[in-house]
């Protein structure tokens, strides 16, 4: 009888040649499938080799192996823990649920019954064992790893989850996934099957370019509807457009006329059945203003939804909203389509599409990024101890003069709050 572990902990490998065994009950009619990761000290992978999955059963060093014939779980692995390169930090086991809806409507992780992952001997007896019992509704798991510790391994019971399928999980540790010639998410088209895949930076700027392409065929239209000054009836049909045919949301994922404790939403988008962007359509051309911010956020504040987007059509306005006190929106970029939209405006918007959403952490990380650097993140970094210290150093060094870091401090407290 091995060890059986709870979420969070973890147990010393003590053996080179181990099996890692992954199963569910026998009760749950779901497709699934398991994967593992060989990442280096950031998470990421080296190369697209070092991606173990059902198309790609082994690694080329020998080092982590499917075991397709082991009857005692659903899906198995052999790991020669002695071949692991050396700059491989950790091996992640997860597994990962298809988008075909089943009986019950959304297919999710909480639907598995008895989900398990264990570490065994070569023969299959147990060593360490973690059952997960703890699930959301993610549509991917990170079920545990094995990682260095002291120049030894051991075993991480992890119990993640992870929104966006097997493709956004795979590209969170610097791979992506892709079918060639094939229709994505967002109508756009995908770029290369495994194997030949490109880097995550390149999938997105490819996306960009194919959104800018799509884009620029509603330029006419657009620009048309700016100069007469269309309805906002008329307006939201052609944005209706764009959000499927540029977007690449659904009809269904694209709801009209949302209301929530008396307030209307003129569109929420959502993924997969899970409501994340809030939007408030202006006539065409219509000047954005303070009150149709807060008309875009104030649904979202009450709904839950993080996210609200703003646009007349021409221009497109994104925010974070923050409800810690007071309901607080914080603009994460703006893109104006007119006279033409630009490559570097796309990689923005192709943030807020069905493909971007499906990984909505890349959209919080431009969020983080923009607010690290706002005037009042600036002051509140220049007046730490750490950062006066050093310009007191200098001050001294300059001109001979020595002051305390609290008048140093004042100084620039009325220079940055009080030019």
């Amino acid at each position: 009888m091995g060890v059986e572990l709870q979420q969070g902990a973890n147990a010393p490998i003590q053996k080179d040649h181990v099996l890692i065994g992954i199963g569910w009950g026998a009760g749950t009619a779901l497709e699934a499938d398991v994967s593992a990761f060989l990442v280096d000290a950031s998470d990421k992978v080296r190369s697209d080799q070092d991606f173990v999955f059902y198309n790609q059963p082994e690694t080329p060093c020998g080092s982590l192996a499917m075991e397709p014939d082991f009857d005692r779980d659903r899906c198995a692995f052999r790991a020669w823990l002695d071949r692991v390169p050396n700059d491989v930090a950790k091996i992640v086991f997860t597994i990962t649920i298809g988008t075909e809806a089943d009986a019950d409507g959304r297919p999710h992780c909480g639907m598995m019954n008895g989900l398990y992952i264990r570490v065994a001997q070569p023969t299959g007896e147990d060593l360490i064992r973690f059952p997960l019992t703890h699930i959301n509704q993610e549509r991917a798991l990170m079920l545990g790893d094995l990682y260095r510790h002291q120049g030894a391994w051991k075993f991480r019971a992890v119990g993640q989850g992870y929104n966006g399928g097997l493709e956004a999980l795979a590209a969170s540790f610097g791979v992506n996934i892709g079918e060639p010639d094939a229709e994505s998410a967002t109508g756009q088209g995908d770029v290369v099957a495994i194997g030949g895949r490109m880097p995550p930076r390149e999938v997105w700027i490819e996306k960009a370019r194919a959104m800018q392409q799509a884009l620029r065929a509603f330029l006419p239209q657009i620009s048309a509807a700016v100069a007469n000054g269309i309805n906002e009836s008329n307006t939201r049909m052609i944005l209706d457009r764009i959000l499927i045919d540029v977007f690449g949301y659904s009809m269904d994922e694209v709801k009209a006329e949302q209301k929530i404790q008396g307030r209307t939403a003129d569109y929420v988008l959502a993924v997969d059945g899970a409501d994340l962007i809030v939007g408030e359509s202006k006539r065409a051309g219509t000047p954005l203003r303070d009150k149709h911010v807060f008309q875009a956020t104030s649904y979202g504040a009450y709904s839950g939804i993080g996210w609200a987007l703003l646009t007349n059509l021409s221009t497109w306005r994104m925010y974070h909203i923050s409800t810690q006190n007071i309901v607080d929106a914080s603009l994460v970029f703006s893109v104006d389509l007119l006279p033409d939209v630009s490559l570097e405006d796309c990689e923005k918007l192709v943030l807020i599409s069905r493909f971007g959403m499906e990984n909505p952490a890349a959209l919080e990380k431009c969020w983080r990024e923009v607010n690290a650097l706002t005037r009042e993140s600036l002051i509140r970094a220049i007046l730490t101890d750490d950062v006066v210290s050093k310009l007191r150093f200098v001050i001294q060094r300059d001109t001979g003069c020595d002051f305390d870091n609290e008048i140093v401090q004042q100084v620039l407290l009325d220079v940055l709050i009080h030019p």
